[in-house]
């Protein structure tokens, strides 16, 4: 009878260990170091190029557009075409795509609906000309989480790549005054720009490091640079280097992909975003 009870709670210390230990393994792969890891794609900082997808004459095509000028475009994209690198003044740049070949989001956030998540993922997936973000139902099946969290001095938001997922802080926002119309386009123009970041692309401000237009204080129309909605009262427009951007940085995914070329043809078409309401005058489907 003692031995008999010595195995019963043998098994039962036993279901109680094994719980634990699916519980750990759920909290390290869905809630993280502390219940907060909003990251399930490993960032990928290769910092190299796919050949093959575009010719030489194309690749330097694509960086004479992202070169850009004082406050637009980023210079240190130019040695994609030269050393088939995509670094960011020397370091790779990373992104979270998986390697399906779309960044798959997952929407914890109160400040940016899901609404508007869809919104963004639909704009990326125009300038691609093919499917390329998508936001699921599920965490367990994102790449990445956003979310929001408490102020971080002087940020709206921000990509950071090491497992804490794409966060907002809300408090920092300061909107008064501005109508419901500005109000959206600013906090979509925000999604969009740090969507971008998390499929590879610099700020494109101008310079080494895109960030010249931060630097002098000045307001673009450019929405991977300072972007604001007084500047840009039509809503959030795309520029030919945001596609061509995006051309490079899909060369640099764990999937390589052909994205955007139709920039290479007709460099004037773009995607508006605009209270709600996409507008494009970009094929659909114009990549396989």
């Amino acid at each position: 009878m003692h031995r008999s009870g010595e195995i019963w709670m043998a098994v039962i210390l036993g279901i109680i260990f094994l719980g634990f230990l699916g519980y750990w393994t759920t909290q390290r792969i869905v809630g993280g170091p502390n219940r907060h890891y909003y990251q399930r794609t490993k960032t990928d900082n290769r910092g190299t190029i796919a050949r093959g997808h575009y010719s030489q004459a194309e690749l330097e095509a694509l960086t004479r557009l992202t070169h850009g000028s004082q406050y637009h475009g980023n210079t240190s994209l130019d040695i994609v075409a030269t050393k088939y690198v995509y670094q960011l003044d020397g370091k790779p740049l990373p992104n979270i795509v998986g390697n399906d070949g779309v960044l798959q989001l997952y929407n914890k956030s109160k400040f940016m609906t899901t609404a508007m998540v869809r919104d963004a993922a639909a704009y990326w997936n125009h300038l691609a000309g093919v499917k390329i973000v998508a936001v699921v139902d599920n965490q367990r099946l994102s790449d990445e989480v956003i979310h929001d969290n408490e102020t971080q001095r002087g940020v709206l938001g921000r990509q950071s790549y090491n497992g804490q997922g794409l966060v907002f802080f809300p408090p920092n926002w300061h909107m008064s005054g501005l109508s419901a119309k500005d109000r959206n386009n600013w906090q979509e123009a925000a999604l969009i720009h740090e969507i971008g970041h998390a499929l590879g692309i610099p700020h494109l401000g101008g310079g080494p490091l895109g960030g010249n237009a931060a630097s002098a204080g000045i307001l673009t129309a450019e929405f991977m640079a300072p972007w604001r909605p007084g500047r840009n009262p039509l809503g959030v427009r795309s520029t030919a280097a945001d596609a061509a951007a995006l051309a490079l940085a899909g060369l640099s995914w764990q999937q390589p992909r052909r994205l955007a070329s139709w920039v290479l043809t007709d460099p004037g078409a773009t995607v508006i975003y605009n209270q709600g309401r996409l507008t494009s005058t970009i094929p659909r489907g114009s990549e396989s």
